[in-house]
């Protein structure tokens, strides 16, 4: 019997592959008890889908290759699932043989939440342990299980820390593609466990979409995997605002396969985000389209995590939070380790006037995808809900991050420079307030620009708080 390949569709799938040279060990099972949030980011990699007042940028996060099925039956090593993942057993640092069992569980809590990506072959837990102990190039591996990718590291512990190591290797080339480091407390064992597993899954998953949509830009005739890949890309690039290119790119995926899920949810993203923005120019026209490219989505594939993230950005729009966070929520059902789904959580609290629930929504996707390009969107967030809290100096700080990572975030400085103001800081107010003049001349403007998201007392009066902040920055009224 060949290797096991865990996907979401059918765990047990298998592919003819030659058995490995090396035995097998019987490693104790340790299951995994659960994912605390998710897995982040394309979130990436998450790759791809996430929620600001108007979002995506999901690295980090997938592609239509995670989408592809896995066909059973015979076939060689180097023709198996084309975007494939080993986990190799994690290496128990801490001098001490009986902390074995905890790396283990890493390793296996790991191999789970990878396996739970959409159509994403995942080499079984007990093939991938018969590397454990052993010096194996990773190429050797790739070529002996026949996959593109190996996800390797180390775990060490001490009387209060855990030290998490983790990798990810191109077994074609050898080249690292990602490695990253995490540090937590031993506080609570299993959430700790959990908060590493799901952090490093996510940014994985980013990677691997990244590495995937690298690769795509050279071939000279892409298939449907390439255009969706350029179409994630693309509208990612863009900060999740759709320009030609990213338009045309996704238009070409759709043209090559009209029901391709990732492109469909892509687009519906790149007309619900300008819209959120305050930048379309035919918020009408774009509604209408986002919501049809997402129902075809779901359509498609009511089990794809990111249909529903489109149609939950929709619902936003339409004002409907609670079908949106229901849609979110679905969301995670099918994917709990989907950092950009806790950020749409949060964007949609922040509107309902839910201000604490919306700050704990976004500090779960930074904690698992703290590298997300759309990190400064969940920054912004979380500094307009502590605005709308009136804690005006940690409104100021995390306006602040937001903007140190994109500078033109319009709503985290208007929300600063408001804070500024009304926390007493007025020099710094009206230099925050004269680098958003350029954009909105006055307070006329501001009402047209970026008017309440609903007309729930407590955002209306945020909103009247805003305007007075602004004022007293220096904003005329007209």
């Amino acid at each position: 019997m060949g290797y096991q390949l865990m996907t979401t569709e059918d765990p047990k799938i298998e592919i003819e592959a030659p058995r490995s040279r090396t035995p097998a060990v019987n490693a104790r099972r340790w299951p995994l008890s659960r994912i605390s949030g998710l897995v982040a980011a394309l979130a990436a990699v998450g790759t791809v889908l996430a929620g600001l007042t108007g979002y995506w940028t999901t690295y980090r996060t997938v592609t239509r290759e995670l989408l592809a099925p896995v066909k059973p039956g015979p076939t060689a090593p180097t023709e198996a699932a084309h975007f494939s993942i080993v986990v190799l057993p994690f290496a128990n640092l801490s001098g001490d043989p009986s902390q074995d069992y905890f790396a283990d569980a890493i390793t296996e809590n790991l191999t789970t939440g990878m396996s739970r990506v959409p159509r994403l072959p995942v080499i079984a837990r007990n093939t991938a342990f018969t590397y454990k102990g052993k010096n194996v190039d990773a190429k050797e591996i790739g070529k002996d299980l026949g996959v593109r990718y190996v996800l390797e590291g180390s775990v060490q512990r001490d009387q209060n820390r855990v030290r998490v190591n983790a990798q990810l290797i191109d077994a074609r080339s050898g080249a690292h593609l990602w490695a990253d480091q995490f540090d937590t407390t031993r506080a609570d064992p299993l959430q700790m466990q959990d908060e590493i597993v799901a952090r490093i899954a996510s940014t994985v998953r980013f990677e691997l979409a990244k590495a995937e949509a690298q690769k795509s830009t050279i071939a000279t005739d892409p298939d449907v995997i390439d255009l969706a890949t350029r179409c994630v890309v693309s509208v990612v690039g863009e900060a999740g605002l759709l320009s030609k290119e990213a338009a045309a790119a996704c238009e070409r995926a759709l043209h090559a396969d009209p029901n391709n899920v990732i492109a469909l949810s892509m687009l519906s993203l790149g007309y619900t985000t300008p819209i959120l923005l305050g930048r379309s120019t035919d918020p009408r026209a774009d509604l209408k389209r986002a919501d049809e490219l997402a129902s075809r989505a779901i359509a498609a594939d009511t089990n794809n995590q990111y249909g529903h993230i489109a149609k939950g950005n929709v619902l936003r729009v339409e004002r409907r939070f609670e079908d949106a966070i229901a849609e979110f929520e679905r969301a995670l059902a099918l994917d709990p380790n989907l950092a950009e789904a806790y950020g749409c959580l949060g964007h949609t609290e922040f509107e309902m006037g839910q201000y604490q629930e919306a700050i704990e929504f976004f500090d779960k996707a930074i904690r698992l995808s703290p590298q997300n390009q759309d990190s400064a969107f969940w920054y912004g967030g979380k500094g307009g809900a502590y605005f709308g809290l009136q804690q005006y100096d940690q409104a100021i700080e995390w306006t602040r991050r937001a903007i140190a990572i994109n500078p033109n975030f319009d709503h985290a400085l208007f929300i600063l420079a408001a804070a500024l103001a009304l926390s007493g800081h007025d020099a710094a107010a009206r230099d925050a307030e004269q680098r958003w003049l350029s954009k909105v001349k006055n307070v006329a403007v501001l009402k047209a620009f970026a008017p309440p998201p609903s007309a729930d007392p407590r955002v209306r009066a945020t909103f009247d708080r805003i305007i007075d902040g602004l004022r007293k920055a220096g904003m005329p009224q007209e």
